[in-house]
C-alpha cells in the first residue's frame, strides 16, 4: 500500500500541528500562537495549502481590504486506521485527518498470539479499506508499556513475554507506517487534540475500568516518562490507605455488588438499583469519592487545566459527579484553581479513535519519545 508523507521542515510541522488542533485560524492568531511573523506565517502556510494539507475558508468579518481567510486542516486529505487491542476483542476505526471517525469493524479473539493479532489487524484493515482510499497509517493501543525502542513490555492480558516488536510485524504484514502505544496515552492524544482538552495546555485523564490508569500532557506534550511507563497507579491508596486497584477496579467492584444484591449487574444500572439499596448507594458513594481522592492527587502534583474521568466504570459514578468534584476541590492548595472536572463514559469508538490519533500523530511528525 503506497504511503503520502508531506516533506515539512520543524516549523512547518509545528504550523500543520497548530492549524490540525485550533483551526479554523486566522493567520494573524496563528503567528500569535507561534511567535511567528506575517509574511513568516504566509511564507510558511502557500506551500501547504497549494499541497491540499491545509485549505482556506471563508472570509472572516467584515473588511475594507482584503478579506482574511481563516486556515483548516484538510480532514479528507489522508486517513488512518486505529485498533484498540484487547484480550477478548479488536476494534478498529478509520478517521480522517481531523479525527473523525468515518468507519469501524471488530474482531474478536481470545489472548491471540502477535502472529494472530497481525493476521487479524491486515483483515481489519483491508475490511476498512473497501471503496475508500487507502490509509496512510495504523496506530494499536493496548493495556501495555512501549518504550523508546518501540517494543512492547508487560502485555500480561495476553499472555506474552516482554519484548515484541509488534509494529514491525504489523508494517510487514499490512505494509502501513505503524505506532504502538499504551491504551490510556493513546486516549489522553485524541481528547488532546480533538476532544475535552483540545485547548489545553495542561490535561490529564484518569481512566477507570478493568484498570486505573493516567495519561498526562504538561506544556503541550504527552509525557511517557521512563520504559514509557509513566501513568500507572495501581500502587497509590485511597480511602485511608486502600489500594486503587481494590476500590476501583471493574471486576473488584462488582464482585462487591454480587455480595451485595446476590447476583450480577450492568454497571450501567447500578445507579438506579443503589436508589432502593442502601449498602449499594454506600459503595457507589465509596467510589465517587475514591475517584474524587484519586483526581485532587493528581491535580495536585500535575496542576491541569482540565481532567477527563473516564472509562467503562464512568456508569457508577452517574448522579455522583459533584461528589467527586468536592472531593478533588477540597485537595486542591487555596491558592490554585482547581482544574475543570469532566466525567464521560470512553467507549470501544473512542479508544479506537485515540489509536488512530497515535497514527496521524507520528505521520504528523509529532512523536516525542
Amino acid at each position: 500500500m503506497p504511503t503520502r508523507r508531506w516533506s515539512l521542515d520543524p516549523t512547518s510541522q509545528r504550523v500543520a500541528l497548530t492549524v490540525l488542533r485550533h483551526g479554523p485560524i486566522s493567520r494573524a492568531d496563528l503567528g500569535r500562537l507561534l511567535g511567528l511573523s506575517s509574511a513568516s506565517v504566509t511564507r510558511l502556510t502557500k506551500p501547504m495549502v497549494g499541497a491540499g494539507l491545509l485549505v482556506e475558508g471563508r472570509p472572516e468579518g467584515r473588511s475594507t481590504g482584503r478579506p482574511a481567510l481563516p486556515l483548516d486542516i484538510a480532514a479528507d486529505s489522508a486517513t488512518f486506521v486505529g485498533i484498540k487491542l484487547s484480550h477478548e476483542v479488536l476494534h478498529a476505526a478509520l478517521t480522517d485527518l481531523r479525527g473523525t471517525i468515518l468507519a469501524t469493524a471488530s474482531r474478536t479473539g481470545h489472548r491471540l498470539s502477535p502472529d494472530e493479532v497481525t493476521a487479524t489487524v491486515r483483515s481489519l484493515v483491508e475490511e476498512l479499506g473497501v471503496g475508500r482510499p487507502a490509509p496512510q497509517a495504523l496506530g494499536v493501543s493496548m493495556p501495555a508499556t512501549v518504550g523508546p525502542d518501540g517494543l512492547v513490555r508487560g502485555a500480561l492480558f495476553l499472555g506474552w513475554g516482554d519484548g515484541i516488536d509488534l509494529a514491525a510485524q504489523l508494517e510487514a504484514g499490512t505494509g502501513l507506517p505503524t505506532t504502538i502505544d499504551n491504551d490510556v496515552n493513546a486516549v489522553t492524544v485524541a481528547e488532546h487534540w480533538f476532544g475535552v482538552g483540545r485547548d489545553a495546555t495542561e490535561f490529564a485523564v484518569l481512566t477507570v475500568g478493568a484498570g486505573v490508569g493516567l495519561g498526562l500532557v504538561c506544556r503541550d506534550e504527552l509525557v511517557r516518562g521512563r520504559y514509557g511507563a509513566a501513568g500507572m497507579l495501581g500502587p497509590l491508596t485511597v480511602l485511608g490507605g486502600r489500594s486503587v486497584e481494590t476500590v476501583l477496579n471493574r471486576d473488584a467492584l462488582l464482585a462487591r455488588v454480587v455480595a451485595i444484591l446476590g447476583r450480577d449487574a450492568d454497571p450501567a444500572d447500578l445507579p438506579e438499583l443503589a436508589t432502593a439499596e442502601p449498602a449499594l448507594a454506600d459503595l457507589l458513594d465509596e467510589v465517587a469519592d475514591a475517584v474524587g481522592e484519586l483526581a485532587g492527587t493528581i491535580a495536585a502534583i500535575t496542576a491541569p487545566q482540565r481532567l477527563l474521568v473516564a472509562g467503562e466504570g464512568v456508569p457508577v459514578l452517574r448522579g455522583r459527579e459533584d461528589r467527586a468534584r468536592a472531593q478533588l476541590e477540597a485537595m486542591q492548595p487555596q491558592h490554585v484553581p482547581p482544574p475543570l472536572l469532566v466525567v464521560d463514559v470512553v467507549g470501544d469508538d473512542e479508544w479506537a479513535r485515540g489509536a488512530a490519533a497515535l497514527a496521524i500523530r507520528a505521520h504528523m511528525g509529532a512523536t516525542h519519545d
